[in-house]
């Protein structure tokens, strides 16, 4: 039985690929209300918090009496206590040295630098002691270990830098991370195009599957607006990326499981690591990679995680692109967007996904709450990269006025 740990994001929708494929599952988790009916039904689901750490996770596989084949991280913050179970059963497993370079940045900076891994210069910065800037602006100011893109900032000058860095010290509850360090990393702020590097490492050894090209909205934050996922065969970037992958997966010792490499490609045409993940990627990426290379990176976690070999390598040269439409001012949506209707009648479109209802309270300065709507499509990698761009710009998201109309 395969131990899925505290899946969210990604793992919510992993969970539910591995109950249609009928793989039989454990999935402690401190959510269970947001995993869907069929995970209710097709797998065991039992009630597990952060803070009772990996003995309650193995007292409940005594008392359950399951017999594990294998450990995944059902999200980011669950990479060090699912490689704790995993190792604790004798499962394949990252050690722990990896599963806190991996979630921790800073640790993350002092192995690249340690294993020759381009990476911006960077400093830890408590609240404590902000002072100047140890960089010349622009900078990006960042958590040294919360998830996505939360509160990443670029600072162009003091009063940016100093106001980064205290949103961070000063930060609330941090959504599912249940012990967020109040730290904030700065470094050098790297132009170039960004991508993120997918696959995952088992028996066989690394398989990169896709080079996503990402889209970043409008500065100062860092929000993904798109991601376009490309077989490495159909990608310009393809041997150059391939390799940097090696050296990120060697370097970090990831020797099992998924991995999520971000990327920029500096102006002298070298890789700069922005972040490494040993987990699937957010926003929808496995799905897009299921679309377009044709891989299905749920079940090859799975695989992996039990020690065999998943063979699959991406059988399509197009790609799958996914546009998300956003809020840019606050109010609540009124259920439409507009300019969308000629991109629903391309060969590439594939469909739309609303993530808002009707009357929801939008903030374009809110990760969580200024998203409306998902929009897809496959086809040749630049034309669904021009498309999901074209969308980004031209689609706008229509906002009740006062009288709610």
């Amino acid at each position: 039985m395969l131990i899925v740990v505290q899946p969210l994001s990604a793992g919510i929708q992993l969970a539910s690929r591995l109950v249609t494929a009928g793989v039989p599952c454990l999935i402690p988790t401190q959510f269970p209300d947001l995993l869907p009916a069929e995970v209710h039904s097709g797998a065991r689901v039992v009630d597990w918090h952060p803070d009772h750490g990996v003995p309650a996770l193995l007292a409940l596989v005594e008392r359950l009496g399951v017999t594990p084949t294998g450990v995944i991280a059902g999200f980011e913050y669950a990479v060090g206590p699912a490689a704790e179970l995993a190792r604790a059963l004798g499962l394949p497993a990252l050690s722990q040295d990896t599963a806190e370079a991996v979630r921790q940045k800073d640790v993350m900076r002092e192995r690249c630098v340690k294993h020759g891994i381009a990476v911006p210069a960077s400093i830890t910065i408590p609240a404590d002691d902000v002072g100047e800037c140890p960089f010349a602006f622009p900078v990006v100011v960042k958590p040294a270990d919360w998830g996505g893109s939360l509160m990443v900032r670029l600072a162009r000058d003091a009063d940016e830098y100093q106001r980064a860095c205290a949103e961070i010290h000063r930060y609330g509850e941090v959504k599912f991370h249940h012990d967020p360090r109040r730290v904030a990393l700065v470094e050098e702020y790297v132009e170039g195009p960004e991508f993120s590097l997918e696959g995952w490492v088992d028996a066989a050894g690394l398989h990169l599957v896709s080079i996503t090209t990402k889209l970043v909205g409008a500065l100062p934050q860092f929000f993904e607006m798109g991601h376009i996922a490309t077989p490495p065969r159909s990608s310009p970037h393809g041997h150059l990326l391939h390799e940097f992958a090696a050296q990120v997966v060697a370097a970090f010792d990831i020797t099992v499981g998924p991995f999520h490499i971000e990327t920029r490609i500096a102006a002298d045409d070298r890789p700069v690591l922005i972040e490494v993940g040993a987990r699937l990627a957010g926003d929808c990426i496995p799905e897009l990679i299921m679309a377009g290379p044709g891989v299905d990176l749920y079940l090859a976690t799975a695989e992996a995680a039990r020690g065999g070999i998943y063979l699959d390598e991406p059988v399509s040269s197009a790609s799958a692109g996914v546009a998300f439409v956003t809020t840019d001012r606050p109010g609540a949506f009124a259920g439409s967007v507009s300019g969308i209707e000629p991109f629903l009648d391309v060969d590439e479109f594939d469909r739309i996904v609303f993530e808002a209802e009707r009357g929801a309270a939008l903030d374009p300065d809110d990760i969580f709450h200024n998203r409306v709507a998902q929009v897809y499509f496959v086809g040749d990698p630049g034309r669904v990269e021009n498309l999901v761009a074209a969308v980004l710009r031209d689609v706008r998201v229509d906002i009740s006025d006062k009288e709610g109309s």
